[in-house]
């Protein structure tokens, strides 16, 4: 027993030498810094000061725990050294699970290179069915005539769920949609891309129908990114705003279109809004619709849509949920928005001023979304849009970025994806941290005027309401572009 007891000091002893405990101190700072280069969002000065700290740290525990040849102070200094070493040890440990967990969302976000499908299973609000078995030796709806290989995979797996299950072939999505509200059918399975379809007829069909089962069918898609060296030469992202139920790669209309064209050099940003309903020729039709209509062919298509109207190179695109709005501003712990008019949202019924407005994530969400509340409905929508985006920008620019790196990147997981590379993310992360400069942000807004009609691409049939592009608007847009590519400061006047 004796011996039991002296084999179990001696082992403890051994493990609370202090070789042992500067050797974790040691191997914690290592990975630390490795970690920090791994993620090169800090300016080497930054580094090298960090490094220098940390190595400080190691050396001055070293001689704390370093046995001393007198007696009874050099044990005290030791038991010192040792708590000291591991109280850093676990702080060291701690930032580096905080910047992998870091490095892990940048590359979750960052190029973006698949897109998804969903088939959804949908029934009316009211309806008494509330998930897929109570749909138990009942018929529904489905369109095969569309999109044929991806509904034969649903229905796989739809058999899977609930065998009993029959379904009825119908080849036209408005009959569909009023079949569904006629109480033909108990519920539809579509592909959400086609809500369009289904809206012919019952305009508020989103929100009068809810998903009781859903497949997700995402593949790879080609790098449509042109690269460039985002700290030297000026780069343009297409921003598409989403709001669909399925992640943020899945193909859908597009609610928000903007333009963010960044020159490094000259520390100016030219934020130019296109509104959804603008008549453009998309690119995979070769024929005019609404310009959120591109977005059914997914995000590329977008982009091409608008390289081919413009007459400009787009770089790199960014897809953003609108659930992402909310939990990004809050990470910036709010942003400051200044509004030219006084209004109350529909959206969460948030009272807006005139002049500065703090805003958290609902707010700004509420602020954004609001069109009837304003003269100018969804031009002045998207104006109100810059406006929370310059907001972000100018807050993420700002030592907050320092202070909340992490959350800030948590906070657009899974509701933010970009094809940038997460080095070229980092390397602007780096460039501002590095001289922190102030940005020059404008903004401008393609305007038209209003006309319904029939002819558009997708709903050739029906009579919908499109914005006719104001060839003036479009010429200047792409001007102040053009000046920015040649290296020219610009100036927008409002």
């Amino acid at each position: 027993m004796a011996k039991k007891a002296k084999n179990t000091n001696n082992l403890i002893q051994k493990v609370t030498s202090w070789q042992v405990v500067i050797a974790i101190q040691a191997i914690a700072s290592i990975a630390l810094i490795a970690l920090l280069f791994r993620l090169n969002a800090l300016p080497m000065k930054y580094l090298l000061i960090l490094i220098a700290l940390v190595v400080l740290l190691c050396v001055g525990t070293f001689f704390l725990m370093k046995p001393s040849s007198k007696k009874g102070q050099g044990n005290v200094r030791n038991i010192v050294g040792k708590v000291v070493s591991l109280i850093l040890s676990v702080l060291l440990l701690v930032g580096s699970l905080y910047i992998a967990k870091g490095n892990s969302v940048l590359d979750l976000i960052s190029g973006a290179n698949t897109q998804t499908t969903r088939m959804s299973l949908l029934v009316l609000n009211d309806s008494q069915y509330k998930e897929i078995s109570d749909l138990k030796n009942q018929t529904i709806e489905v369109n095969n005539a569309v999109d044929e290989e991806n509904m034969s995979k649903a229905l796989d797996e739809l058999k899977k769920a609930e065998s009993s299950i029959k379904t009825n072939d119908v080849k036209d999505f408005e009959k569909m949609a009023d079949d569904l509200y006629s109480g033909k059918t108990p519920a539809i399975l579509v592909n959400q891309a086609y809500y369009i379809n289904l809206e012919a007829n019952h305009e508020n069909f989103a929100n009068e129908t809810r998903e009781i089962w859903h497949y997700d069918i995402t593949e790879t898609v080609k790098d449509i990114s042109k690269n460039v060296d985002v700290t030297e030469k000026l780069f343009t992202i297409y921003i598409s705003g989403i709001d669909t139920t399925g992640p943020v790669s899945t193909v859908s209309r597009s609610d928000v279109n903007m333009l963010v064209t960044v020159n490094p050099k000259t520390k100016q940003i030219l934020m130019t809004s296109i509104p959804r309903d603008y008549y453009v020729t998309l690119a995979n039709k070769d024929k005019k619709d609404k310009l959120t209509h591109a977005g059914l062919a997914g995000v590329e298509n977008s982009v091409k849509t608008l390289e081919n109207f413009l007459g400009i190179d787009i770089n790199y695109y960014a897809r953003v949920n609108f659930t992402s709005l909310i939990k990004m501003v809050d990470a910036l712990d709010g942003i400051t928005v200044n509004s030219p008019v006084a209004f109350t949202t529909m959206h969460g019924q948030y009272k807006i001023v005139k002049g500065d407005n703090q805003m958290d994530g609902n707010k700004a969400l509420g602020f954004v979304r609001e069109r009837y509340g304003l003269a100018n409905g969804d031009n002045d929508r998207v104006k109100n849009q810059q406006r929370v985006l310059t907001a972000m920008l100018k807050k993420a620019m700002s030592p907050a970025i320092i202070t909340n790196y992490n959350g800030i990147l948590n906070s657009i997981a899974g509701s933010f994806e970009t094809n940038m590379a997460s080095g070229e993310i980092t390397d602007l992360i780096q460039m501002q941290l590095n001289d922190m400069s102030s940005w020059d942000i404008h903004q401008i807004q393609l305007s038209g005027h209003g006309q319904s009609m029939t002819g558009g691409a997708y709903m050739p049939n029906n009579k919908l309401y499109y914005m006719i592009p104001d060839d003036k608007s479009v010429s200047s847009c792409t001007s102040l572009i053009k000046k920015m590519m040649n290296g020219e400061k610009i100036t927008v006047s409002e």
